[in-house]
């Protein structure tokens, strides 16, 4: 085997296994699919063995390929986040892609405005994003970074964690809802009410300001990640909607929405970025990072 070795073709092949796509990672690396087809099958050539097993609809690593692209994707992340690191410190235009992904709330409430800021800063870095409704893994995903919602314990992995704030959550329902059943006082006589939440959300756990605590477990009327498509229906008189109340603000202050229970507090939805566990922060990431800590610090804690 000659000693001297094509670190493209390496690179071509990290990128077709973490995509799942030759289609996928030709449009990213802007390249012909069939450079990164030949690619490919000249690595496997040289290795002597299959790292790929394809068919019209699917692509599947085999057992070598598994353990080949769990060997050289931190290598090549370490080599873009040095690039990135540098082009930093150069302070020039970043290019490149942005990749993220979010939940709905998350993206529209919040990463919308600093991603906009950012896209008149770097008219050169190309951004992605997908909507998603569970936690993904950044690494395996191919996103830079990805956002989550949730009031439970983030579980333990080898992406880095990072809290960047706390969402209060309230219950709220629509006038017309509120006149036709009575106003409840305690979580106890929402039994028998239409609930709109996320399945992630359940069991509601309500606590007074007294210290005492309810829960509420029942089937939810509508259950959906989407937290604008809870609102719609609450504003459409077709349940109780537990949502942050951040994101049901202007409906409330328009009177749409009215809030149910004030004087229970739900959990609170903490936001966490997870990004690869790196030694270096490549300098895209940092960018959205640093606008969305301003963005929060700039807003009332409820």
């Amino acid at each position: 085997m000659s000693r001297t070795n094509d670190w493209n073709d390496w690179y071509l092949f990290s990128c077709v296994a973490q995509l799942g796509s030759f289609s996928r990672a030709a449009e990213r690396l802007q390249l012909p699919k069939s450079t990164v087809s030949t690619a490919l099958t000249r690595l496997e050539g040289k290795l002597g063995t299959r790292l790929l097993e394809r068919s019209t609809r699917h692509l599947r690593l085999t057992e070598a390929g598994f353990h080949l692209l769990e060997e050289i994707s931190p290598l090549f992340a370490r080599l873009e986040d040095v690039a990135d690191h540098l082009q930093g410190l150069a302070e020039a235009p970043l290019s490149g892609t942005l990749r993220i992904a979010a939940p709905y709330e998350f993206a529209s409430l919040h990463l919308s405005p600093v991603l906009c800021d950012i896209m008149q800063a770097h008219p050169g870095l190309h951004i992605e994003v997908d909507v998603i409704s569970n936690q993904t893994d950044p690494l395996s995903s191919g996103h830079d970074l990805s956002f989550v919602m949730t009031s439970q314990p983030l579980p333990d992995s080898s992406q880095l964690g990072k809290r960047l704030y706390t969402l209060q959550q309230g219950l709220f329902a629509a006038p017309s809802l509120l006149a036709a059943r009575g106003r409840p006082q305690h979580p106890s006589q929402l039994q028998d009410w239409p609930l709109l939440g996320a399945a992630s959300a359940l069991p509601w756990v309500f606590q007074h300001a007294d210290g005492s605590h309810y829960t509420l477990q029942q089937a939810l009327h509508l259950q959906t990640a989407n937290a604008g498509l809870r609102l719609q229906a609450a504003i459409a008189g077709r349940g109780a909607c537990l949502v942050s109340r951040n994101f049901a603000a202007q409906a409330s202050a328009s009177g749409q929405l009215q809030t149910v229970l004030p004087d229970w507090k739900l959990p609170a939805l903490k936001t966490y970025a997870l990004v690869p566990n790196r030694s270096l922060l490549p300098t895209k990431t940092r960018l959205l990072l640093d606008g969305l800590e301003q963005r929060f610090a700039r807003q009332e804690t409820p």
